[in-house]
């Protein structure tokens, strides 16, 4: 089925061309995402090797990391309540553009500082890109295709970031470090052509705006983005999907906690964890090379996309207790091999392990939040939801690597393990009452 280009504005597409299938639409807001979180998977490897060229210790990789956090942090509820009023093509667009820019040159970072400074300008550009598509798709994702959509937009958002660091490391292994930055936004700018060729129309068109009219005078005083959060009922996600669980009777602050908790540990361990300790620990004891952890990250991104047709299947059938529990498991089980391992093809397996459980444990969360959170709502919510993810971005690389400073590798990855295990205890919760 393909669906015609109309009802966006008229840059969309030219006049009389048939547009794309809402499949291939679907996978080009994903690929969006994606492409935008390889902005950042793709640096991974390299950060690490300018604390030596700066001439600091490993401490210092930590402020370096948690500036990209806190600069989502910024961006993430303002840049999901704007969705209410900014048509979302040129929204994302204009945020997209920017992040390439910033991207492209922040190779030429001088000192420590400067680097700092442009990771929190692109975490504002990230975290503003990655609500914006998320709030798009979780709002225009068809009813009876939910688990696979989110199953899809999870595993590809994960697994970008994971295959950016591939390609960091393969491009670290024949050129500079300020080479790797300008190759981490060509991704993005090569999905914004797509785009432009062919339009995700679907998902542009704009759900939940505010009303508008021509006389102001009569135009309604709407409430506070959040009071209205508190007082909007949930969606009755039941009667559009009938293997969904019906959330009506759970307080929708109650939905946005859990999410909310959820959506931090999982920052945390991923920041603290993927993007801090593991490379750390690679280079200094798993003997690992920039090439062959970019290969163990991106080995975990190919068996996350093979795994996504079955878990996406399993949710839409009402299985996402059973997605979630043995997701967040096997990611805590992964973490623990990390200090045990006793050379690199442990590490790496370690790593492979790690990043499939994750990608599976975090589809889940975004389904829910398609399945009980009303269109109008998605931008906000996802906002909050990104910014407790990004608070723990800020805090995980931060809280991490100074008790890996302080105490080693040990002490560091229990601290992620049990805030992983803690956290999603109440998502889980929530689930096994709802009968999900």
């Amino acid at each position: 089925m393909s669906v015609r280009v109309t009802g966006v504005d008229a840059a969309s597409a030219p006049v009389g061309r048939r547009g794309a299938s809402l499949g291939e639409q679907t996978l080009l807001l994903c690929c969006l995402i994606g492409a935008t979180q390889m902005t950042w998977g793709t640096i991974v490897p390299a950060l690490p090797l300018y604390v030596d060229r700066f001439g600091a210790t490993a401490l210092v990789l930590g402020p370096i990391i948690a500036a990209f956090g806190f600069g989502r942090v910024l961006a993430n509820i303002p840049a999901g309540i704007l969705l209410r009023w900014w048509k979302p093509r040129p929204y994302l667009w204009a945020v997209s553009l920017l992040l390439v820019v910033v991207t492209g040159l922040t190779g030429l970072a001088a000192d420590a500082n400067s680097l700092i400074a442009a990771r929190v300008v692109a975490g504002v550009l990230g975290g503003a890109a990655i609500t914006i598509g998320f709030a798009i798709l979780v709002s225009g994702a068809p009813p009876a295709r939910r688990g696979r959509v989110m199953a899809t937009v999870t595993a590809v958002q994960m697994s970008a970031g994971a295959a950016g660091s591939f390609l960091g490391g393969l491009v670290l292994t024949w050129f500079p470090l300020e080479v790797v930055f300008l190759v981490a936004s060509v991704p993005l700018a090569l999905v914004l052509a797509w785009d432009a060729l062919r339009p995700a129309a679907h998902y542009w068109l704009p759900r939940g705006r505010a009303a508008t009219t021509p006389d102001a005078s009569h135009a309604p005083v709407e409430p506070h983005p959040l009071v209205e959060l508190v007082e909007t009922p949930l969606a009755a996600a039941s009667e559009s999907s009938p293997t969904a669980p019906h959330y009506a009777g759970v307080g929708v602050v109650a939905i946005v906690i859990a999410l909310a908790l959820s959506s931090f540990a999982t920052f945390f361990a991923r920041f603290g964890g993927e993007q801090g300790l593991v490379p750390v620990a690679a280079y200094d004891t798993g003997g690992l090379t920039p090439l062959t952890l970019g290969l163990a990250l991106a080995a975990a991104t190919l068996l996350s996309l093979a795994a996504l047709p079955v878990v996406g299947s399993l949710i839409d059938r009402g299985r996402r207790l059973a997605v979630l529990v043995p997701g967040v498991l096997a990611s805590a089980a992964a973490l623990l091999i990390f200090p045990v391992a006793n050379g690199p093809w442990l590490f790496a397996l370690a790593i492979v392990l790690y990043g499939l459980a994750t990608s599976v444990a975090g589809i889940v969360p975004t389904v829910l939040m398609s399945e009980a959170v009303p269109a109008r709502q998605s931008g906000l919510v996802v906002g909050i939801t990104r910014t407790a993810g990004d608070l723990g971005a800020v805090a995980g690389p931060l809280v991490a690597l100074a008790v890996y400073d302080a105490s080693g590798l040990w002490p560091a990855i229990l601290v992620i393990v049990a805030l992983l295990l803690l956290a999603n205890l109440t998502l889980a919760r929530l689930l096994l009452r709802r009968g999900a």
